[in-house]
């Protein structure tokens, strides 16, 4: 049994959610995955040889000829028009947004952007939950949206190409204040504000912070300062789509109510682009910064003294007058943090595993500290 999988190669996400459909084809033994480009001219030849379709319908040309085949179909694309043609699974994007506007917040952002492409579903759909989640807060994004150039030669292609124009996104970006936490639709945009900052001596992330989406190795690990990105679980994406297509063509098709079903996002992962806090004295933001970044070892306040080059009581007293708190409750209180959201995140990870990761070298004292911050055991 023959499966069209018509998904880019040359994008991270894709290639993720090609490895997801792949990992559920090797379940199905009956199946045979055919990759296909849209704009190639065996198109119709490899389709009309296939008995189902996983597709990033990113057009309504693709759309159209999809239709025409009447070939059982899942979208993983899930733009507006196609919601009541096609089933559908896509990251919940709305989530994603929210994801972001909280981890600004959280690092006292009041200050925030959004760089996105018009007309574009899953960056509409960032926008508005990014956008939902500050007005609850009594903010308002400053948002700039750019129509993406050829999307066909965005998504099928093989380089790194700037997606919207240039000269009018760095306009833009020299137009927001300093100290702007700035949200990118994807990392392909986040990787050309990153080029942008560097040509205009935009300091990332002092001056600004930059997030992506997409959590692309390449392209977050090659910028000039690497960037942060929330992963969308794209291989979830895949895997859920190629199980979805196996039940519509096995004629147990999904509640035509419950059409499109959304992957809730993965972790944040955290770069240099976002190691910085909206917090003054400049020292103190430096110091905020240090401190995310060490966060997965061994951690003192004569880490700071070193690293910051101020006394114990100079960087103590600040803390203190800024955070509410000493250096060392601020370290211990985000070590606790994390710690319950990597053991929520997998209740499969064990507790010693949790305590190694993040710099303690006795268990026992990880579960004591565990239970004095949230008075329960790890497991509890």
């Amino acid at each position: 049994m023959k499966i069209a999988v018509i998904v880019e190669n040359s994008s991270w996400y894709g290639r993720r959610i090609i490895d997801g459909v792949a990992a559920y084809a090797r379940s199905e033994q009956k199946w045979s995955l055919v990759w296909c480009n849209p704009r190639g001219q065996s198109f119709e030849r490899i389709i009309g040889g296939c008995q189902g379709v996983i597709a990033r319908i990113i057009s309504e040309e693709l759309a159209d000829k999809l239709r025409q085949t009447d070939l059982p179909t899942v979208d993983v694309f899930c733009a507006h028009d196609n919601v009541e043609r096609f089933y559908g699974v896509d990251s919940d994007h709305n989530m994603i947004g929210r994801m972001a506007a909280r981890y600004f917040m959280s690092k006292r952002y009041s200050t925030m952007a959004f760089a996105g492409f018009k007309g574009v579903s899953f960056s509409e759909m960032r926008l508005r939950g990014f956008s939902d989640a500050m007005q609850s807060a009594g903010l308002i994004p400053l948002v700039h949206e750019a129509e993406m150039k050829n999307s066909n030669q965005t998504f099928f292609n093989d380089e790194v190409v700037d997606v919207v124009d240039s000269r009018k996104l760095a306009l833009w970006l020299r137009r927001l204040p300093r100290h702007t936490a700035i949200f990118a639709a994807n990392d392909l945009m986040a990787a050309q504000i990153s080029r942008l900052a560097g040509e205009y001596a935009i300091r990332i992330p002092s001056d600004m912070l930059l997030l992506g989406v997409d959590n692309d190795s390449q392209l977050c690990a090659f910028a000039d300062t690497s960037i942060s990105s929330i992963d969308p679980c794209a291989y979830e994406v895949g895997y859920s789509a190629a199980r979805m297509l196996a039940a519509v063509m096995h004629r147990k098709p999904a509640d035509k109510s419950h059409r499109i079903y959304r992957v809730r996002p993965g972790e944040l992962v955290e770069r240099a682009s976002t190691l910085w806090h909206d917090i003054s004295p400049e020292w103190l933001a430096e110091a905020l910064g240090f401190i995310d970044a060490s966060l997965y070892r061994p951690l003192s306040t004569a880490d700071l003294v070193s690293h910051v080059g101020l006394s114990h009581v100079a960087i103590g007293k600040m803390f203190r007058k800024k955070l509410g708190m000493s250096p060392q409750k601020y370290i211990c209180r985000l070590k606790m943090e994390t710690a319950r959201k990597l053991l929520d995140a997998d209740p499969s990870l064990r507790v010693k595993e949790v305590s190694l990761r993040l710099g303690f070298s006795s268990l026992a004292y990880f579960c004591k500290v565990y239970r004095q911050f949230w008075g329960q055991t790890p497991r509890d």
